[in-house]
């Protein structure tokens, strides 16, 4: 395992698709900042339930403002991590050495988790250090002990992210082809995030939405207190996510034939 994820980590620091994530997620506060203090400028109010980040301190929900964002970049860039290996045939290198194929797919959904962390821990620094230039650092409203809220509003959107990166390693082992993966995440993404808003306002089915981790990511307000209190609710719906697609994931692809 650990000679794995050493060659993963060697294929991908070459890779110009690592460096394209890293600066998407680098760049994309800095434009942030920049169009909310335009905005500004031209006499518009910004309201931390309908802008989520004011400033330094709600910075820590970068992750929640950004959630479309992160997720379309991270199944783009799983899609092709994991596609082209099928494609190229590349995959039989691994698996020819006597690797275990559940070794390589938990190798793969290391490498993706690790480096949605070191992105998503990126936006967040950048939004909070460029927020707080502008704005200062200020409050959350109502959150009295700061520390605390920060570190369990960045982890639970952290593991609501992994819980859909988890969903497009399986998707790519499904798949087995960049392209097919890439089309199925964009559905599953727009479909689960964007759909769980109309049957949300249904009374029978708006409970069923939230074991979807998108309908926490898109419908919540984790600078609310209401939501605040749902955060062990959403970590769990996150950890069930991530075992059984990764179950899922692992069971199809050691029957998979591979050619």
């Amino acid at each position: 395992m650990l000679n794995l994820l050493t060659a993963e980590k060697i294929k991908l620091i070459r890779s110009k698709k690592l460096w394209i994530v890293l600066s998407i997620f680098a760049l994309f506060p800095i434009y942030q900042v920049a169009n909310s203090r335009l905005a500004v400028h031209y006499g518009t109010e910004l309201n931390q339930a309908v802008d989520t980040v004011i400033n330094g301190a709600t910075g820590v929900l970068m992750i929640e403002k950004n959630g479309l964002t992160i997720l379309l970049v991270m199944s783009a860039f799983i899609s092709f991590f994991i596609g082209e290996e099928f494609q190229h045939g590349t995959i039989r290198n691994a698996l020819s050495l006597g690797r275990s194929r559940t070794q390589y797919y938990l190798s793969k959904l290391v490498v993706a988790s690790s480096l949605t962390l070191v992105g998503v821990t990126l936006l967040t620094l950048i939004g909070m250090i460029g927020y707080s230039m502008v704005y200062g650092f200020g409050e959350v409203a109502g959150i009295r002990d700061y520390v605390p809220f920060a570190i369990k509003s960045f982890s639970t959107l952290y593991l609501l992210i992994l819980a859909n990166v988890s969903i497009y390693v399986m998707i790519s082992f499904l798949t087995n082809s960049s392209g097919s993966s890439l089309i199925w995440s964009f559905l599953y993404t727009i479909g689960t995030g964007f759909g769980a808003g109309i049957f949300q306002q249904t009374e029978h089915f708006k409970h069923i939405t939230f074991w979807f981790t998108e309908s926490f990511l898109f419908y919540s307000n984790f600078a609310h207190p209401a939501d605040i209190a749902r955060f062990p609710e959403m970590a769990l719906v996150s950890l069930i996510t991530i075992l059984l697609t990764s179950a899922i994931g692992m069971v199809k692809f050691n029957s998979t034939d591979i050619k």
